[in-house]
């Protein structure tokens, strides 16, 4: 190991005076030049001598000059560390010879972390995937425990330094993203040359600590690559975040979960403080949000109570009476100290006990509430994951950007249910309170889109308006933007809409002010955007501004929820109604191929809770023919290799909706979910459908004259 200190140049005084600029100064085997800066600090040699000795070494001086005066300190201070280790800047670090054995232990000291963190470094490597990335995960000691990476970088030098049971602490790697993050219990990039040892300074990384309960640093979350990491440290902050916010909730999901904040808004986000009671009112966890708010140090939390963090004159029992009574509804609280908070509460099954001696409740009714859910009630992204782990991964994904301004993009096939994820999606992050705007970019003619999306002044072409029109994009402003369908968008307006979203204004027609957008952007379409990239159809630059995260949602035949669904459909349809569903029923349902995905299956159910009546078990005499198993009738997969034709599906759904209301079209309308208008205009568009239909089948029988 080569010896720093004899190359250190004479010591001076630890004040500000003594920290000096030097010249450009070229390291042996650094990739280039840095500037450096030289510090002064005391290392204790009592190895080589019996009294400390001062010493110097320079420092990179870009991160005083591209960072802030925080980072700037936690690096400076992660130098002082190595120096005062005894690191030498030319140390090499070897990966050490691990079997799989070694691998597997590390895993298992590690098991928890490792079940609420391992999806998010899969997930967050799909984002960052190809740009010679790797996403890590560390525990408290800066050990990998698991990692993802490009393969380039994997394949490479320093592919072997980021396999599980690696060390990166700054006792072995020096300042480094990992090591240093453990060391500050702060989030941290380390670029290029700010790296202690030569051998890192081609690499830069960000990472950021996974607290416990206790607020004890339980992981570091990480990302490396080959160029400057800066811009990925707020996805790694929040996955971080998002990753301690799910180990204490789900592991104390049996207790007393309260959620709170000063902002309304920051509810349901990363911001979000949650603090965690038992049963007798104690303190059993909290985020990183909530040591904040409430002023806690994490080794100052033993002991502390519900009455001692909230200011409420009352007991835990009334206070969990209360929380039960608003169902999961916010309302007004205040801390301590006075602050005003707007609070959520879930009370699990433990801090049930808390109220049950002095408020017995009628436990078959609470299971009703639980199992049914009002049509006009919100849907969250929790409420979506039924099981099906295509769309518990789409979920996830998802809720790592809520509150965020990356777009979403989603993908799947028609009728999968893009709109409904994303109303949920909307209904679970701070803009819930505001509008939701779904515009069907396919529905809308070309001639009009453009005025529907930008809106228009009054007089701006002939047949406008006498005030005008705001347009979707303005009308969403403050909320969420929903464009469904958007690879069918013409090319024309493509252009319009990626300077919106540069801009964030947006002008209408015939007007020449511009008026400035808040909106959360949502796309979603059944194409490969990719292939219209590549056949022209639509703009490379709009894609990639589109796509911050894609996520795609499994059609029906493919989910492993399907029961499940039916029972959340019936849920969402029978209002309030508790309706069985016969086992030959649900079997019919399970095994059916539904090429109409959700949006079939939903059509389906209406109609048969609508022949049911008032009725509370739902029979195959409900179901629609093709459903019904008969004899010598096709199996489910032979009625997938013949998919079925939509338009005759929608006509039959017609057809049994009117026979259901004894040919009284407005009852008809209400059980399909329409207006009556729509009613009469798809009985028109259905019937010239099966007149075409009728014709077409003439002119191909056998002997019949051509025109």
């Amino acid at each position: 190991m080569g010896d720093l200190r004899k190359a250190a140049p004479t010591s001076m005084s630890g004040s500000a005076s003594g920290k000096r600029l030097a010249a450009a100064c070229p390291q042996r085997g650094a990739p280039y030049a840095v500037n450096c800066f030289t510090i002064t600090m005391s290392v204790d040699q009592r190895s080589r001598a019996s009294h400390p000795k001062t010493v110097e070494t320079r420092v990179p001086l870009e991160f005083h000059q591209a960072k802030g005066a925080l980072a700037k300190h936690a690096l400076e201070a992660s130098w002082q560390r190595s120096i005062a280790s005894g690191l030498a800047e030319t140390h090499q670090v070897l990966p050490p010879v691990t079997s799989w054995a070694d691998g597997r232990a590390v895993r298992s000291r590690n098991s928890k972390l490792l079940k609420y963190a391992e999806p998010s470094v899969e997930n967050t490597f799909e984002q960052m995937a190809g740009t010679g990335t790797v996403v890590v995960l560390a525990d408290a000691e800066g050990i990998i425990v698991c990692s993802k990476g490009d393969a380039d970088l994997m394949s490479g030098p320093f592919g072997p330094l980021f396999q599980p049971g690696v060390s990166w602490s700054e006792a072995i790697a020096g300042t480094n993203a990992i090591g240093t993050c453990v060391a500050s219990r702060a989030p941290v990039t380390v670029d290029l040359a700010e790296h202690y040892l030569i051998s890192f300074r081609s690499l830069s990384g960000a990472a950021a600590p996974c607290f416990d309960s206790a607020g004890t640093i339980a992981g570091v979350f990480a990302a490396y690559s080959t160029s400057p990491a800066i811009h990925a440290l707020p996805l790694i902050r929040t996955v971080a975040v998002l990753i301690e916010n799910r180990m204490l909730v789900r592991e104390m999901a049996d207790e007393i979960v309260v959620v709170f904040h000063p902002v309304a808004e920051y509810l349901t986000t990363i911001k979000q403080a949650i603090a965690v009671f038992g049963s007798d009112g104690k303190l059993l966890g909290s985020n990183s949000a909530a040591r904040c708010l409430l002023n806690l140090d994490p080794r100052d939390t033993l002991g502390k109570r519900f009455t001692d963090l909230f200011g409420f004159n009352f007991s835990l029992e009334r206070f969990v009476d209360k929380a039960r009574a608003m169902r999961g509804s916010q309302f007004a609280a205040s801390l301590r100290d006075g602050r005003e908070v707007t609070m959520i509460v879930n009370v699990g099954v433990t801090g049930e006990a808390a109220c049950s001696a002095r408020a017995p409740t009628d436990a078959s009714q609470s299971t009703d509430q639980q199992q049914t859910r009002p049509r006009s009630a919100r849907v969250l992204l929790k409420d979506l994951d039924l099981g099906d782990p295509q769309m518990q991964r789409a979920i996830q994904k998802a809720s790592m950007i809520l509150g965020s301004d990356i777009p979403l993009l989603i993908e799947g096939e028609s009728g999968v249910g893009k709109e409904v994820f994303t109303a949920a999606f909307h209904n679970s992050g701070p803009r819930h309170n505001g509008p939701f705007v779904a515009v069907n970019c396919a529905a809308i003619p070309e001639g009009l889109i453009e005025s529907e999306l930008f809106g228009y002044e009054e007089g701006a072409f002939t047949g406008a308006k006498r005030k005008g029109f705001p347009g979707k994009i303005l009308q969403a402003n403050g909320g969420t933007l929903f464009l469904d369908e958007i690879g069918d968008m013409p090319l024309s307006l493509q252009g319009r809409l990626l300077r919106v979203l540069q801009e964030r204004q947006v002008t209408p027609l015939g007007s020449t002010r511009s008026m400035p957008v808040d909106v959360s952007i949502v796309c979603a379409t059944h194409r490969s955007m990719i292939d219209e990239v590549t056949a022209g159809r639509f703009r490379e630059d709009l894609y990639y501004r589109l796509n911050g995260l894609r996520i795609r949602l499994p059609s029906l035949r493919e989910r492993k929820d399907i029961s499940c669904l039916i029972d959340f459909v019936i849920n969402a349809e029978s209002g309030g109604r508790k309706i069985e569903v016969t086992p030959d029923v649900r079997h019919a349902l399970c095994t059916h191929p539904w090429p109409g995905n959700i949006r079939q299956l939903q059509m389906t159910l209406r109609t048969a809770l609508a022949i049911l009546r008032d009725g509370t078990e739902l029979r195959l005499e409900h179901l629609p023919d093709e459903l019904v198993p008969t004899e010598g009738s096709e199996t489910p997969s032979q009625a997938e290799a013949q998919p079925c034709d939509l338009a005759q599906i929608e006509m039959d759904a017609v057809r049994r909706a009117i026979a259901a209301s004894d040919g009284n079209m407005s009852e008809a309308a209400r059980i399909l979910g329409i207006s009556r208008k729509t009613l009469y205009r798809k009985l028109e568009k259905l019937s010239a459908q099966s007149t075409a239909g009728q014709v077409a089948k003439e002119q191909a029988a056998p002997g019949t004259k051509g025109t």
